[in-house]
Parts: C-alpha cells; structure tokens; sequence
C-alpha cells in the first residue's frame, strides 16, 4: 500500500506546473512576432504594435490602432525605472504621426513559451497581460485580463476597449470594441522581456 502512494506521488509531482503565470523573462531579445506597448511619457496614452523586424538596437512595428509602420533606432535601457522598460528613437514612418527624433518608452512581450493555464491562474483582482486572438478574423491583440464572477474582463492596449468574457472566453459585454457579443477568442498568456 506505501508503494502505491509514493508512486501516485512521484506521478503528481512530476506533472508540469500549469498554475504560476510568470510575468518577466530573461534571455530574451526583441524579434519579429513580438509586440510591443509603448508611449512618449509615464501617464501618456499607451499604444501597442507588432515587431515587423528586430536588430540588437533598431527594430520596425506596425502600430494596432493605426496601421502605421515605423522605424525606431537607439532601442536601450530607459534611464529609470524596472529593469523591463526599455526606450526608442523614431527614425521614420509610413503613415504615422509622430516625428523623427520622437523617443517612446517601450515594454515588449512574448508568447509564454512555458506552461501557464489562466484558467487556474490566481489571476483575482490584477491584471495579466496576455495575447488575445478574435476567432472571427483571427487578428491577435496586446490585451490584459483580470478575473471576475462572469469570468474575465479583458482590456485590449490599442484600444481602450473592455470586454467580459465567461470562462471560455466567449464575450458577454462590449465597452468601446468593435468585435460583438457572442464573439470569441483564444487568450494566451504573455510575459514581458527582462533586458
């Protein structure tokens, strides 16, 4: 009978860990596929793009809200704040408004390349920050999500828009958003790059 047990144990302890959502990462640099979330100063209204290309310390990124590509180089440290705020120089864009020489505070972000169920996350009362894919079109968003009775609210970077969603995530309310009640999306949790 003790021989049962150990083993029943030994086969639960050796099950991956889906619980714990990490929220930086290390080792990691900036590519293509990555998103970013950036704005010109720490209150200013943050905005959210995708990495077209990354090279150690320029990249380019089109912008969620607008379509609009740029070109950022001198991508470093910023000078204050956590070890995850980095910080770039406009050199050019395609349809955007910000001039050359503008400099934007950048967070960047990655798929969670371990496991991390949100589902049985202990996500209550904060926010994680995670990539959200509308089953409709399939375009892939920076959002952030909180748990609440229903099941979550999730708030989209580009947009400012809010939604709820029941557990599987199925949108039930729809602040601001474009996509409809009834519409549904596949959430993966993201972690934020440590440089």
């Amino acid at each position: 009978m003790k021989a049962i047990i150990v083993i029943v144990m030994l086969a639960f302890v050796s099950l991956p860990s889906w619980a714990q959502c990490k929220e930086n990462i290390t080792g990691q640099q900036m590519k293509k596929g990555m998103y970013i979330s950036t704005r010109l100063g720490q209150d200013a209204k943050e905005y959210a793009a995708e990495i077209l290309s990354a090279d150690g310390t320029s990249f380019s990124c089109r912008f969620l809200h607008s379509s609009s590509v740029y070109q950022f180089v001198d991508f470093k440290r910023a000078s204050d704040g956590p070890v995850t705020r980095m910080q770039a120089t406009v050199k050019s864009s395609k349809g955007g408004g910000f001039a050359a020489g503008t400099v934007f505070i950048v967070n960047t972000f990655m798929l969670d390349p371990e496991p991390c169920d949100l589902a049985t996350a202990p996500v209550t009362g904060k926010f994680y920050d995670v990539f959200a894919t509308f089953a409709a079109d399939g375009k892939t968003y920076l959002a952030r999500i909180r748990k609440n009775a229903a099941g979550y609210t999730v708030f989209f970077v580009h947009s400012s828009a809010q939604y709820t969603t029941d557990e599987n995530f199925k949108v039930l309310t729809v602040k601001g958003g474009g996509y409809k009640v009834g519409s549904t999306m596949v959430v993966k949790h993201a972690r934020i790059l440590q440089f």
